[in-house]
C-alpha cells in the first residue's frame, strides 16, 4: 500500500479522532449523569471507573491542547510569586474536594491533591515559558 500524504485527509483523520472522543466522553457522561440520579455518592468516587475514565480523558485533553493554545496566546508571563500563590490554593481546593470525594483515607486525599496541584501549575509553567 501507498503512504498517504494528504494533508486534507490527515486533518479529516484528527477532525474524525475528535469526534469520536466527543461521542466517546458524552455517552460516558450521560450514564454518569444517569447513575447519580440513582446514587450520587457512588458515583462520584474514585472505585467508579466509568468516572475515572471520564476524568482520564478530560485532563489528558486539557493538556495535550495546551501545546497548541499556549503557543498562540499573547498574554504576559505571570510572575513566580503569583505561580506560587496559584499552586497553594489549587492544593488547598483539590486536598479538599478529594477530601469530598474519598473521605476515609485523608493521606491519599492530600496526595491527589498535590498530584493536581503539580499538574496544572506544571502546565501553567509551560504556558508562562511562552508569553512574553
Amino acid at each position: 500500500m501507498k503512504k498517504v500524504e494528504d494533508e486534507r485527509l490527515k486533518g479529516q483523520l484528527l477532525k474524525n479522532f475528535k469526534t469520536a472522543f466527543l461521542i466517546e466522553n458524552s455517552f460516558i457522561l450521560l450514564v454518569l449523569i444517569y447513575e447519580s440520579f440513582k446514587n450520587v455518592w457512588g458515583t462520584v468516587n474514585a472505585q467508579n471507573p466509568l468516572w475515572a475514565s471520564f476524568m482520564l480523558g478530560v485532563v489528558s485533553l486539557s493538556i495535550l491542547s495546551q501545546r497548541v493554545t499556549a503557543a498562540i496566546e499573547d498574554k504576559p508571563k505571570i510572575s513566580k510569586k503569583r505561580l506560587t500563590v496559584y499552586f497553594v490554593l489549587e492544593f488547598l481546593v483539590f486536598s479538599l474536594l478529594f477530601m469530598l470525594v474519598i473521605p476515609k483515607n485523608i493521606w491519599i486525599a492530600i496526595i491527589c491533591g498535590l498530584t493536581v496541584a503539580f499538574i496544572t501549575s506544571g502546565v501553567l509553567l509551560y504556558n508562562n515559558h511562552y508569553r512574553d
